[in-house]
């Protein structure tokens, strides 16, 4: 294999052969080509594919390197996988220690908060007060971090009263106990389970050590305690552990990923050679300026310098907009001009937002402008109900100890029982300590169960038993089988056009597991199409050839490029979030300025930021001021779109375009300008605008916070300019003070 085509930095990482290698990647800089031309030199240097091992963390990124990994060895089989579906293989394996069979159910978010709303039920605990969301997020929080059930209870059994870590460790025993009973596992528990064995299982640690002798692992900055336990714990007879990552990509702390271990993984293998990639060869100079100005400003870091390799193009600009209509406005006009002129294709652009709420006027200035889009969802489809309940359907067949999957079914469609035979059939399963489906057979023997109720509960479980001789067929099939025997569906083709497109989503679902059987050939199986639907991922239903504008989180773009992108509502208590600008985090503030760099490093010849004077937030217009971020990065240039005409009603607007307000010309404002009024918001942000105008103004319902007083709500505002009365309410004995608006020292953190 040849590598006169890689820098001498890609190079060093492809040859690096035995002991612990880091790989500090920078956006752009190949890194996944790196790591697929180093598992093909080292298949090229004896080491057998079976012992090599590369794990990422997304599902498109798996397929990827999957896909040039056999280019380079099409007659090799390396396993690159995610973590959570390299987990889920080896509990199907070896679940068993653990108490797991093979045919287990992989619980979503829904599952979960449903089986923890009915532990809190049986609990006598209000879920009004102690939602099941709160409480499955802190559960998944211990999870990450490894805390079991009866550590969690070791932790807090001392607490008085009801407390919400009070209330976690009642349900967080009872909860994991009817996971084990349903034979299923959540998200978190993949791992988890994984890390447990691993740890309580020499001899199996010591096997699988000894079988993937050389893992490689993408992202690293991203693992949580549970993944590095489990890539440490491979790692010890043969510590050939390739690292590859970027600490200041690291956005995902909100839900475990500890940065901390790819900052302290040269203690952790002091004999660690260091590689850096930092030849960039996807952005513009001008992009990676930007990016470089902004990422110096943290701190826990490993510092590098960005180097382009592509042409000097566009400079990044920042553009002010009235509202966020007129920001959908100017960004959907400008798609569809450049589009019109030949000049790019609708798959050239790419829309960030740090919050779901920004979506929705982009979406409907989008469709009114006819400018093609797709929102990245790939769950969304799954979460669908019709989806959802044929899902359901092959997860009782598979695992007929899957409680969840029972419940949503057996009166989908309609059998004719009520809620409270469902609810007399589980109590008398778990008196006699046996699943719902065993009940079922035997509902004759329930007490007080209306016979008709017993009847039907029999004939499902009959109509289970029957669909289950079908599973060894392929999943397509089998869905078919569902369809027709359940009765499913069966009126929709003639019914309205809301029960079409359920029917069509059906489709969807059957062309996916055609797709998937076809894929996996005679390794097809029922629960290889389940844990790939459990696992499907945000970006997985992005599609490069529809010849769509894309829309997605900041989240959900790392690993992703596009031409063109536009990142908008670059504003404080937007980007900084209002919760991490409120809580004072350094931390949590240096994750948000790592995620605007995640943004900006998905550009390749375009970056456009923008940011509005006012934006409806929470169904309240607010004003608004820059990021705080905007002042760290001085080459930004911007251009004033205020005058973009978005005064039309969006229930009126037209269809026709030539109806459509043109893109409007911008008026570039100097650097002195600029640099001013970015001052003047940063001072705002740090609580220290005693003498400055301010750039935009408080308005009722802003949040703000005083040097003295503390946090308080703006409850009035009257006079003009410099002149302005503010009246606000602290919530320390709810005290009213009113402050004039050129001298007052509020900084404004949100909206009520």
């Amino acid at each position: 294999m040849s590598t006169d085509d890689l820098t001498p930095s890609q190079q060093a990482a492809v040859e690096h052969f035995e002991g612990p290698l880091l790989v500090l990647a920078g956006p752009g800089s190949g890194k996944t080509r790196v790591i697929t031309r180093r598992i093909a030199r080292l298949v090229e240097r004896g080491v057998s594919p079976y012992e090599l091992l590369a794990i990422t963390f997304t599902n498109k990124a798996a397929r990827e390197m999957g896909d040039r990994v056999q280019k380079l060895l099409p007659r090799s089989r390396i396993w690159v996988s995610t973590f959570h579906r390299f987990c889920a293989r080896l509990l199907r394996e070896r679940g068993e220690a653990i108490g797991l069979k093979p045919n287990f159910s992989i619980f979503d978010t829904s599952d979960q908060q449903q089986l923890i709303k009915q532990v809190l039920h049986d609990e006598n605990i209000d879920a009004t007060h102690y939602p099941p969301g709160k409480v499955g997020q802190r559960i998944s929080q211990a999870k990450n971090d490894l805390i079991t059930a009866e550590m969690y209870i070791a932790r807090y059994q001392e607490r008085v009263g009801f407390n919400i870590d009070a209330v976690v460790a009642r349900v967080y025993p009872k909860y994991q106990q009817r996971l084990l009973t349903a034979n299923a596992v959540d998200f978190d528990d993949l791992l988890v389970h994984v890390a447990k064995l691993l740890e309580d299982n020499e001899n199996l640690r010591h096997e699988l050590d000894d079988r993937y002798r050389f893992i490689l692992v993408d992202e690293y900055q991203d693992t949580n305690r549970a993944q590095y336990q489990i890539v440490a714990l491979l790692s010890q007879r043969f510590p050939n552990l390739c690292a590859t990552g970027d600490p200041d990509q690291s956005i995902y702390g909100w839900r475990g990923a500890q940065i901390e271990n790819i900052l302290r993984f040269e203690r952790e293998f002091p004999q660690v050679s260091v590689i850096r990639l930092e030849d960039n060869f996807r952005s513009t100079p001008e992009i990676l300026v930007a990016a470089d100005e902004l990422i110096a400003h943290n701190l826990r870091r490993k510092p590098k310098q960005l180097r382009a390799q592509n042409a000097s193009g566009d400079p990044v600009e920042i553009r002010l907009y009235a509202d966020g209509w007129a920001e959908a406005q100017g960004i959907g006009q400008e798609i569809r001009d450049l589009v019109d002129e030949g000049e790019r294709n609708w798959s050239d652009f790419a829309i960030f937002y740090r919050v779901n709420a920004l979506s929705r006027g982009l979406e409907t200035t989008l469709a009114r402008l006819k400018v093609p889009y797709q929102v990245a969802g790939g769950v969304a489809f799954y979460e669908r109900s019709e989806i959802k309940d044929l899902l359901c359907y092959l997860r009782v067949i598979e695992n007929p100890a899957d409680r969840a999957a029972f419940l949503r079914v057996i009166n989908t469609p309609t059998r004719g029982i009520g809620k409270t035979s469902i609810e007399r059939l589980m109590q008398w399963a778990d008196a006699e300590r046996m699943t719902l489906m065993d009940a079922a057979r035997q509902a004759a023997a329930v007490p007080k169960l209306p016979k008709k109720a017993a009847t039907a509960m029999l004939r499902f479980a009959e109509l289970i038993d029957e669909l289950a001789k079908h599973a060894h067929g392929t999943v397509a099939d089998l869905i078919k089988q569902v369809m027709k025997q359940a009765g499913y569906g069966e009126h929709w083709e003639a019914g309205s056009e809301e029960e079409m497109q359920r029917l069509a989503n059906v489709g969807e679902l059957i062309s996916a597991a055609h797709q998937y059987d076809s894929q996996s050939g005679d390794e097809s199986s029922l629960s290889g199409f389940l844990e790939t639907a459990s696992l499907a991922q945000d970006v997985d239903s992005l599609n490069d050839a529809t010849g769509a504008v894309t829309l997605m989180t900041l989240h959900s773009a790392k690993g992703l490029e596009f031409p063109v992108v536009y990142l908008v509502g670059v504003e404080q208590n937007l980007l900084p979030h209002e919760r991490v600008v409120r809580q004072s985090d350094p931390a949590q503030m240096e994750e948000e300025r790592r995620l605007l760099f995640v943004g900006i490093t998905r550009a390749e010849a375009k970056l456009v930021l923008t940011h509005t004077q006012r934006r409806e937030i929470h169904g309240r217009s607010v004003s608004t001021i820059p990021s705080e971020f905007l002042q760290e990065i001085p080459s930004l240039r911007e251009r004033d779109a205020t005058d973009v005409d978005a005064s039309f009603d969006i229930e009126e607007f037209e269809s026709d375009r030539e109806s459509i307000p043109r893109t409007p010309k911008f008026r570039e404002r100097t650097v002195a300008d600029w640099s001013a009024r970015l001052t003047t918001g940063a001072a705002l942000a740090a609580g220290h605008a005693q003498q400055v105008e301010l750039p935009i103004g408080f308005s009722p319902g802003m949040l703000v916070r005083h040097p003295r007083y503390g946090l308080g709500t703006v409850i009035d505002v009257s006079g003009m300019s410099r002149h302005r009365i503010i009246t606000v309410e602290f919530e320390t004995n709810h005290r009213r003070e009113k402050f004039v608006a050129s001298k007052c020292p509020l900084q404004p953190v949100g909206v009520r």
